[in-house]
C-alpha cells in the first residue's frame, strides 16, 4: 500500500430512516438494525451498495470508463474489469489479479439521534381504490421501527492503492450525496431514508515514507497522523466534468428496457397548504395519549411538528393518476358496431396493485387485477419482467416485480394549533347516538407541509402524467390523510419549485433551445435548470413544457395495449354503456368537457 486515504463525513437524515434488521417482535413487524451493544447502525454494506449503484450509473457518462456488466445484466462468469469494478471489486470475481476485492472499505455508520428524540413505530396500510378504506383482504397492513429525521450517521470510508480514476468516480458519487440525492435503507421510495452528506473531508498518509509507515503501524487510528487534502471533491469533480460524454451511446439498445445509465433527473419541491383539519394517524401515539386517532409527529412531544408520510402522498398521487388514465381509457371503449373501440381489458393503462384473486377466482376475471397477479404463472418471480408486461402505472410508480424511480419524501409540517374532536354515529332508526360507535381524534389545524418529489431518468410521458396528478392536487380535487368524508385533508399546492438536471443536450426532456441555457455543470455532473411558480415568466415556461409532456402522455396511453395473455376479461368499475347493470360513463362525466380538461 503506497497511500492511505480516509474520508469522514456525516449523513444527516432529512426524513425518518428505517434500516431493517429482518426481524420483528411483539411491538413491530420490522426492527431497525443494531450492533452487538444495542446501538443503531447503518451497515457498511448498505452504504457501499448505494455508492456502487450510483457510481455504476454515472460512470458510462465519463469518457474512458466503459460500462459495468452489472448495468447490462451480461451473462457469463468472465471478469468485468471496468473502472467501477476496479474501485468496488469485481462483479464476477475469479482467480488472478482481475478478481481483486474492493479498494474501498466502508465502516458501519453509528447513529446519533437528535436530543430528546427516540425511535418510532410507523404504521402503513394499503388503500382500496374503490372503497378508499384500508385493504384488509390484501393484508396490506404492517408497521416498522424508524429513527427520526435529524439522525446523524458518522460516515467513514478508507481507500487503498487507489488511482486517479478511482478518486474521480468516488468524488462524483459523493457530490451527488452532497446535493441531497441519496436515499438509504428501506421504504426509500415511499418517504423514508432521505439524506444530506455534510462535512466530508479527505485525509491522506504517505506510506512510501518511513514516518508515514511507522505512524500507520503504531496505532489503530492512523487517520490521526494523516493530513487533510483541501477541496478534494471539488478538484476531482472538476476533472470528471472535463471528461463528460454529452452524447453517450445507450447502454441497452432494447426499446422495451429503460436506459439504466444516468442521463437526467426531475425534482419538485412545493408547499401543501391544508385548508382546514388534517390528520395522518399514528396508532402508537394515539394509544399513548388515550385517543382513538392522533397525528403523526416528528417527535413525541407537545412541540412536535406534524408529518405527512411520503407513502400517503405517493398513494394519493398514484390513485389520482390511475383514475385519470382509467377514466380516459373507459371513455375510449364507448361505441357500438363498427365504431366499437377495443375492450377496456385490452387497453387498461393502470391496474389496482391490491387486487388479487381469492378462492377460485382467476386474475384475468377480476376488474383491474394487479400486474403481479396477472404475471403469476406467466413469469417466475425470480425472473425480470419486461416493461411491456406491466401497466403504465406500475412502470412509473413501481410494483412487486419492479422498483420505482420515483421517490416521494416525508413532508414535515408547520401548524398553528391542534383541535380535539369527538365523533358519534347516529342510529338511523332512533335518531340518537348509537352505542359503541363513539370515537375521538386530535387533528392539526391548517398545517403547511414542505414536500419533495424526485424522479430519476424521467421520460416525457411520465412527467406529463405526474403533472396531471399534481394539477388536481394543486386545485384541491383530491384529499390527503384521514377523514376525507368528514371534511379533513382538503389541501392545495403553493410555491412550487421544479429542477431539471441533465448531462448532455440529448438528455434534456423539453425544447432543445432551453437546454442551451443551462450552465456546463451546476449539480455534480449534471447541468440544471430551475423554475419557480412565484415568477410569472418561469411559471409560463414550466407550464408550456408541462403541456408538451401531457401530450406525450396521451400518445403513450393511446398506444398502450396489454399482451393477449395478460388482458383482463372483465370491464372496469367505471361502468360501460354495453352493460345495462352499470351506470353509463356518460352519466358520470360530461365526456367532452372531461376530454378537453385532460388535454
Amino acid at each position: 500500500m503506497r497511500l492511505y486515504s480516509v474520508m469522514m463525513g456525516q449523513l444527516v437524515a432529512r426524513t425518518a430512516v428505517h434500516v431493517g434488521a429482518g426481524t420483528g417482535r411483539e411491538t413491530t413487524d420490522d426492527l431497525c438494525r443494531r450492533d452487538a451493544s444495542g446501538h443503531f447502525i447503518m451497515p457498511g454494506t448498505a452504504i457501499a451498495g448505494a455508492l456502487r449503484s450510483i457510481t455504476t450509473r454515472l460512470a458510462p457518462r465519463m469518457n474512458g470508463n466503459g460500462v459495468c456488466r452489472a448495468l447490462t445484466n451480461a451473462g457469463g462468469d468472465q471478469p468485468c474489469e471496468c473502472r467501477v469494478c476496479h474501485l468496488f471489486g469485481e462483479v464476477n470475481p475469479g482467480e488472478g489479479a482481475s478478481g481483486r476485492a474492493s479498494r474501498l472499505f466502508v465502516a458501519h455508520a453509528l447513529a446519533r439521534l437528535p436530543e430528546h428524540a427516540s425511535p418510532r413505530i410507523r404504521d402503513a396500510v394499503g388503500i382500496d381504490r374503490q372503497t378508499r378504506t384500508s385493504a384488509r383482504e390484501s393484508a396490506a397492513k404492517f408497521d416498522l421501527e424508524s429513527l427520526p429525521a435529524g439522525t446523524v450517521f458518522d460516515l467513514r470510508l478508507e481507500l487503498e492503492d487507489a488511482n486517479a480514476d478511482d478518486e474521480r468516480l468516488l468524488a462524483v458519487a459523493l457530490a451527488e450525496w452532497q446535493a441531497g440525492r441519496v436515499w438509504l435503507g428501506g421504504r426509500a421510495a415511499r418517504g423514508l431514508g432521505a439524506f444530506d452528506l455534510q462535512e466530508i473531508r479527505l485525509k491522506t498518509l504517505d506510506m512510501t515514507r518511513d514516518e508515514g509507515l511507522l505512524a500507520y503501524l503504531k496505532t489503530d487510528a492512523p487517520d490521526g497522523a494523516a493530513s487533510i487534502a483541501p477541496d478534494w471533491i471539488e478538484r476531482r469533480l472538476s476533472e470528471a466534468r472535463a471528461n463528460v460524454n454529452g452524447q453517450a451511446a445507450a447502454v441497452v439498445n432494447d426499446p422495451d428496457v429503460p436506459r439504466p445509465e444516468a442521463h437526467s433527473f426531475f425534482s419538485v419541491a412545493f408547499n401543501i397548504d391544508c385548508e382546514a383539519l388534517f390528520l395522518a394517524n399514528d396508532a402508537v401515539a394515539a394509544a399513548r395519549a388515550g385517543l382513538d386517532h392522533a397525528p403523526l409527529l416528528d417527535a413525541i412531544s407537545r412541540t412536535g411538528a406534524p408529518v405527512l408520510p411520503g407513502a400517503s402522498l405517493r398513494g394519493v398521487l398514484r390513485a389520482q393518476a390511475e383514475r385519470i388514465a382509467r377514466t380516459l381509457a373507459t371513455l375510449e371503449t364507448e361505441g357500438e358496431g363498427e365504431a366499437a373501440a377495443p375492450s377496456f381489458g385490452q387497453i387498461c393503462p393502470a391496474c389496482d396493485p391490491l387486487r388479487r384473486p381469492t378462492g377460485d377466482e382467476q386474475a384475468r376475471d377480476i376488474p383491474l387485477a394487479s400486474c403481479d397477479a396477472l404475471l403469476k404463472g406467466e413469469v417466475p418471480t425470480d425472473k425480470e419482467v419486461r416493461e411491456a408486461q406491466l401497466c403504465l402505472a406500475c412502470r412509473l410508480f413501481g410494483c412487486t416485480r419492479r422498483g420505482s424511480r420515483l421517490r416521494v419524501e416525508d413532508a414535515r409540517g408547520v401548524e398553528g394549533t391542534r383541535k380535539r374532536l369527538d365523533f358519534l354515529a347516529i342510529d338511523r332508526f332512533t335518531g340518537g347516538g348509537r352505542d359503541g360507535f363513539k370515537f375521538d381524534a386530535l387533528a392539526s389545524w391548517k398545517p403547511v407541509f414542505s414536500a419533495r418529489l424526485h424522479l430519476e431518468n424521467p421520460t416525457a410521458w411520465e412527467l406529463g402524467w405526474l403533472a396531471l396528478a399534481l394539477r388536481d392536487l394543486a386545485e384541491g380535487m383530491v384529499t390527503i390523510g384521514f377523514g376525507a368524508a368528514k371534511g379533513f385533508g382538503r389541501a392545495r399546492v403553493e410555491s412550487l419549485i421544479a429542477q431539471h438536471g441533465f448531462i448532455g443536450d440529448d438528455d434534456f426532456v423539453g425544447p432543445p433551445e432551453l437546454a442551451a441555457r443551462a450552465p456546463r455543470a451546476t449539480s455534480g455532473l449534471y447541468r440544471a435548470l430551475r423554475w419557480r411558480t412565484s415568477e410569472a415568466a418561469e411559471r409560463e415556461e414550466l407550464l408550456s413544457m408541462a403541456r408538451s409532456w401531457v401530450e406525450e402522455f396521451h400518445v403513450k396511453r393511446r398506444g398502450f395495449a396489454r399482451e393477449e395473455r395478460l388482458r383482463l376479461t372483465k370491464d372496469t368499475y367505471f361502468g360501460s354503456s354495453n352493460d345495462p347493470t352499470l351506470a353509463s360513463v356518460s352519466t358520470l362525466y360530461d365526456r367532452e368537457a372531461y376530454r378537453c380538461r385532460m388535454n
